[in-house]
């Protein structure tokens, strides 16, 4: 549908856009229509802006944090189990006709690794797009920005040390915006590390089944690595707090980014 429209086609939607509302293969190409546009771009980042100014000055009655959580959660586990129960009916008839039992431990280790996977792929794709952020600044200005529009802190890591040991330069926070993991609200934050791009997705990881092939203790957190495009991701749970850090880097570079997360 997108791809079939100029400019003002999609200044249309961006109301739509903005709201979650689009399939996610509109999504898809109207994100990409935005990479190339520097005008739709700023539309999108204005409405963006005076959505969330009207947001903060409207009274409203805030839904308590611990039943927006319920709600994600249960949300969470159904998309689980539809998950599994797609997945044991595609083998099921192999299994029958070779003569095997399906032992049912396996399904948690799906769940896991199904899900896990569909983080890697939506968190590279989102940080590869590259789209508007909605604060630029440093470490206070972005925490402060955040809070009231997220259930969770923000406290954005500092990788100056991980930089300076293993970088020339320097490791920058260029801002952030709001957006979202899978069916997750999420905040998300960018750095700027001798100009390699490293995105750091964070949120609320309450049941969520965390895992992938490869994983790394890494100050006593398991965190999980998986690769999309030539990328690299690493998922773990830090005080509550759930993280997705993805960038071009090495795996070593990664754990290093992990280290300096869970140490701040």
């Amino acid at each position: 549908m997108m791809r079939e429209m100029g400019c003002d086609g999609i200044q249309r939607f961006i109301d739509t856009y903005l709201d979650g509302e689009f399939a996610e293969r509109d999504r898809a190409e109207f994100e990409t229509h935005l990479q190339l546009c520097a005008k739709c771009q700023s539309k999108v980042k204005q409405q963006a802006m005076w959505k969330l100014a009207i947001k903060a000055a409207a009274p409203r009655e805030l839904v308590p944090a611990s039943l927006r959580n319920k709600v994600m959660r249960s949300i969470a586990k159904e998309s689980a189990a539809v998950q599994t129960r797609r997945w044991v009916m595609r083998i099921m008839p192999a299994a029958a006709a070779a003569g095997l039992v399906v032992i049912m431990g396996v399904a948690p280790l799906m769940n896991r690794l199904s899900w896990s996977r569909a983080v890697s792929a939506d968190v590279i794709a989102k940080h590869q797009r590259n789209l508007p952020l909605e604060i630029s600044g440093g470490s206070e200005q972005v925490k402060q920005w955040y809070a009231g529009k997220v259930d969770f802190p923000v406290k954005p890591p500092s990788f100056d040390q991980v930089a300076s040991k293993q970088m020339s330069g320097g490791a920058k926070l260029r801002g952030g915006r709001l957006t979202n993991v899978r069916d997750r609200q999420a905040a998300y934050l960018q750095y700027d590390m001798n100009g390699e791009r490293v995105g750091v997705f964070m949120f609320d990881p309450s049941q969520l089944p965390l895992g992938a092939k490869s994983k790394r203790v890494v100050g006593n957190r398991d965190v999980y690595f998986d690769q999309e495009n030539g990328s690299n991701v690493a998922l773990f749970e830090d005080r509550g707090v759930g993280y997705a850090i993805t960038s071009d880097l090495d795996q070593d570079q990664m754990v290093s980014l992990v280290s300096a997360t869970v140490s701040h």
